[in-house]
């Protein structure tokens, strides 16, 4: 039986920008639904977190952009993006990207409120990691191989990309090595077929 897989996503989730971009690196067909989370309430059916990306595998429900990338990954006949000659190293950076992900967005939901409602120590503290994140992705992660693709490029791309997006590119000044990088990886089909909808 062939699996009925539908992606819920989010017009500019990073994270669900991840996922999509494994569906087409491994070459998964799948429906993919953009939602508003706030207007979804059927998603909580199947996720009571009502977040986005969550996949459904015809009665299976994943939740969390990383196992939904194991998950597509795990079912694909492409060369995996975890190879386990350095698999806690690439998962170690996903994280890493994940939580610059989390920051800017968790900015960006501040930002967005009342101004009379915001804490300016939360923007703030979120700024200082950010710049801080960046910083030390410049100094160690060097996995620049344009021979073989694996997730922590991927999910680092998204993750600066989306720096972009909602905040800035001044960390760009500061990383030369990630910037001419990044510059190099976003011209790749999967890259420009998913730039954010509001960001187009």
């Amino acid at each position: 039986m062939t699996n009925k897989i539908i992606l819920f996503n989010g017009p500019n989730s990073p994270f669900g920008r991840k996922t999509k971009i494994t569906s087409i690196v491994q070459k998964i067909s799948l429906e993919e639904k953009i939602i508003k989370v706030q207007e979804s309430k059927f998603l909580d059916k199947h996720n009571p977190l009502r977040k986005i990306p969550t996949l459904l595998v015809n009665d299976l429900t994943i939740i969390d952009s990383d196992n939904i990338c194991f998950y597509l990954d795990s079912v694909s006949n492409n060369d995996t993006l975890f190879p386990k000659k350095n698999y806690f190293e690439i998962i170690s950076m996903v994280s890493v990207a994940n939580g610059l992900m989390e920051s800017v967005l968790e900015r960006r939901m501040e930002i967005i409120r009342p101004n009379n409602e915001q804490s300016k120590n939360f923007i703030n503290k979120q700024e200082v990691r950010i710049e801080r994140t960046i910083k030390w992705l410049e100094n160690n992660w060097k996995n620049y191989n344009e021979n073989y693709l694996t997730m922590d490029q991927i999910a680092i791309a998204c993750s600066l990309e989306y720096t972009n997006f909602r905040l800035n590119d001044l960390w760009e000044k500061n990383s030369p090595y990630l910037k001419k990088w990044l510059n190099n990886f976003r011209q790749k089909d999967f890259m420009k077929s998913t730039i954010p909808i509001e960001a187009k």
